[in-house]
Parts: structure tokens; sequence; C-alpha cells
């Protein structure tokens, strides 16, 4: 697929996704990005997957998991031990175990949809940002989603983007690089829309 090709599907899919979401350009780059992906990787699940998140919940097991995991957790990034420095220190497990709830979904288990959403904290390295806003920015996100999710154009849209730039590959899709360039021609197509 060509760029050209691919700066018009973006350009058509933003166009859509202006219709149903005037005030909430903040969702378009992560649900273009969440579909993009779960159709690479499961073409025949991507609906079904991208609407039964109902906006990405908490998996059932991240409260079972031992206190000895969630120490681990931040342990083993530099980054997340500095965020996190004090709590270490103080052996804060009950405020650690909120960290981990919010930062687990998209650090450990890399969820599209709040890759993209937090992507910029995740750029910083503001896990401390990410933990603190995830409730309010996914409730936002659940919201403004469930508004729509009905409408037919709106599951089109996501359905076009998800079928033409699956056909990019799988390993394009992976890369950093093809998810700046992506995000780069949604935020071009925005124009004004903040």
């Amino acid at each position: 697929m060509s760029k050209k090709t691919v700066e018009s599907l973006i350009e058509r899919v933003v166009s859509v996704l202006t219709e149903f979401f005037p005030k909430q350009s903040y969702l378009f780059f992560p649900l273009i990005s969440a579909a993009v992906i779960w159709a690479v990787r499961r073409p025949e699940e991507w609906q079904e997957r991208i609407f039964s998140w109902k906006v990405w919940p908490e998996p059932d097991y991240l409260p079972m998991k031992p206190d000895a995991f969630i120490v681990d957790f931040f342990e083993q990034d530099a980054d997340l031990t500095a965020s996190f420095q004090e709590e270490i220190i103080n052996k804060d497990l009950a405020g650690l175990r909120q960290a981990f709830l919010r930062l687990y979904p998209v650090l450990g288990l890399e969820d599209p949809f709040l890759v993209s959403l937090f992507r910029k904290e995740i750029a910083s390295k503001n896990f401390q940002r990410i933990a603190d806003e995830f409730d309010k920015r996914v409730k936002r996100a659940r919201a403004d989603i469930a508004a729509v999710e009905g409408r037919p154009r709106f599951v089109q849209a996501l359905k076009t983007i998800s079928r033409e730039l699956a056909s990019l590959g799988a390993g394009l899709l992976s890369q950093a690089e093809a998810q700046k360039a992506l995000e780069k021609m949604v935020k071009s197509r925005l124009g004004d829309i903040k």
C-alpha cells in the first residue's frame, strides 16, 4: 500500500471519526491504532475484541497478583523504580498495588488502545501521571465510545481502516517508527481539532 493510499485512508477515517467525536479527537489515534493492531493480529476478532473491552477493564487476575510480583514489576524497570522510589523504599504495598493495577495493562499487557491513549506519558516516562490519570482518562474514553458504539458508520470506519491497513503487515505495525508515522498522519489530518 502506497503512502498516498494510506494518507487517503487516514483522511477518510478521520473524517468519519470527526463526525462521531467532534470534540474528542484524543480518541482518534488510540481507536485507529487499536483497530489496526487487532486487525493484524486476529482479523476475524477485531470488532468483537474492541467492543468487548468496554474500554479496557482491569483483568480479573490483576488484583490477585502476589506482592512479590508487583514489587518485581516496579524493580525490573529503572524508570519505574525511579518513578515509584518512595513507595518501594517505604514498602508501601498498597500504593504500589494501586499503581500496578493502572500501569500493568499499559506497560505489561501493552493493550494497544491504552498504549496509544497514554503514548505521551510513556514516551516521557511519566509513569506517575499514567497511574494518577488512568481512571479519569479511561472513564472519559469509555463514556465517549459508548455514545457511538452502535452506529453502523462508526463500526464501518474502524472496519475499513483495520482491513486496509492490516495489509501493511504485522511487522511494520509493531514497529515504533510505524506507530509514530501513523500518529503523524492522523494529526496532520486533524487540522484545527485538538
